[in-house]
């Protein structure tokens, strides 16, 4: 059994997850937190606007899904708020039923949520600021993720393993006519739409990964295959935002890490690669070696007919057709790079559009008297040259809340 293994708490259940490189680090930060959510709920940010059922978007740069800690059985723990680039409150949602929002993604102007400890999952209209509900019918279970593009919008149902997993998806241009599939060998981890197909990784409780088609029009499992990686290979990335599934010039790629410790017994090795696979066999064809023991991929994207592969607000590298592989630093501030070194910081969501990362970096807040208000930051980066666009700090709402996640309005 790999050392590695994805293992998440809902409520009060111990549930395996393929992304423990994620959670297992957040866990511990919020752990430590707990006493400030033990404290009333105050206010910490003036002159908010009232709350209202529909999100006022106007001169709004992002959206921000915020959220308690708290079990499966309490209901609005959250709230949506709108926020210019300075950071500015422009609006609140009322209170919603959101319980550790995994992630934000985002299609066209439409933005989509779910939660760890929550089986509400909503829709976010990021022109009008309309929130609706994306459920099918009364969902039981929570979901780890969700994906959209032009076409699909699909999200998982983490419900029993011996079961099976029920995935939930629809076209973009019909939600009322939801429909499900069950696949099989664990909890989902990333997924990528490409045209009618779906790819899907998945991993067991022993931290096998298993990669699957699935044939959006005809609501069938293609084929299932384990993917052959080696002890201690794992994908590092935990949310939907940070999607670790790609396809590119006809071959899926997918992201891992691989950490060991060397003949020492002292020197720890990271390994960072990318395992191209075939998408008609769903055989792993190669594995490309990034060539750099500090960097841990979590991120994929194609921009400009590249492969593009992130994991901080530091630096990123890019793949070409021929798979060779260059190194890009971000130009971010001398004094804010100074200040991020100084924290201890952890990259919580990266977000592509076009050719812009939106990069939210969080603080550790135990470590942050100072800080003790502020979430994190967001950093937007050109892609095509590394620099940055903006840097936008994110303050808590509310003293209770802890759980951040977010979407670009467009």
């Amino acid at each position: 059994m790999k050392k590695y293994k994805w293992f998440y708490i809902i409520g009060s259940i111990l549930i395996v997850i393929a992304t423990s490189s994620y959670f297992l680090p957040r866990l511990i930060v919020y752990m430590a937190y707990s006493p400030h959510l033990e404290e009333k709920e105050v206010q910490l940010i003036e002159n908010i606007p009232k709350a209202t059922n529909t999100l006022n978007m106007k001169n709004g740069k992002y959206v921000l899904a915020f959220s308690e800690l708290r079990s499966m059985n309490e209901a609005n723990t959250g709230a949506f708020y709108v926020i210019d680039e300075a950071g500015n409150f422009l609006s609140q949602s009322t209170k919603q039923d959101l319980a550790e929002p995994i992630s934000m993604t985002s299609t066209n102007n439409q933005a989509y949520v779910v939660n760890n400890r929550s089986s509400q999952r909503s829709s976010i209209d990021l022109k009008t600021g309309k929130i609706e509900s994306i459920n099918l019918n009364k969902n039981a279970s929570h979901s780890f993720s969700i994906q959209s593009n032009d076409d699909y919008v699909i999200y998982d149902i983490a419900g029993d393993l011996k079961n099976g997993q029920k995935l939930v998806y629809w076209q973009r241009n019909q939600p009322s006519n939801k429909k499900s599939l069950t696949i099989p060998h664990g909890f989902t981890h990333s997924i990528h739409i490409e045209k009618d197909a779906a790819y899907i990784t998945t991993a067991d409780p022993d931290a096998i990964a298993y990669i699957h088609h699935i044939d959006l029009k005809s609501e069938e499992v293609v084929s299932s295959k384990k993917l052959e990686l080696d002890d201690e290979e794992y994908s590092k990335s935990g949310l939907p935002g940070n999607p670790a599934l790609v396809f590119y010039k006809g071959y899926l790629y997918y992201a891992v890490n691989q950490v060991r410790t060397g003949a020492d017994d002292h020197t720890v090795i990271n390994a960072g690669k990318l395992v191209k696979i075939d998408p008609k066999t769903l055989e792993i064809v190669k594995k490309i070696p990034i060539g750099d023991e500090n960097f841990n991929p979590d991120s994929l994207a194609v921009v400009n007919h590249q492969l593009v592969i992130l994991s901080g607000y530091l630096e990123t590298y890019v793949m070409n057709e021929q798979e060779q592989i260059q190194k890009r630093t971000f130009k971010i501030r001398k004094n804010q790079r100074s200040a991020l070194d100084q924290k201890s910081t952890l990259t919580e969501q990266i977000t592509v559009k076009g050719n812009k990362a939106y990069i939210f970096t969080m603080y550790d807040l135990r470590n942050s008297k100072d800080d003790e208000n502020i979430r994190g930051e967001i950093n937007e980066f050109n892609l095509e040259n590394g620099e940055q666009l903006s840097r936008t700090i994110i303050h808590m709402p509310v003293s209770s809340y802890l759980v951040m996640t977010f979407a670009v309005i467009e």
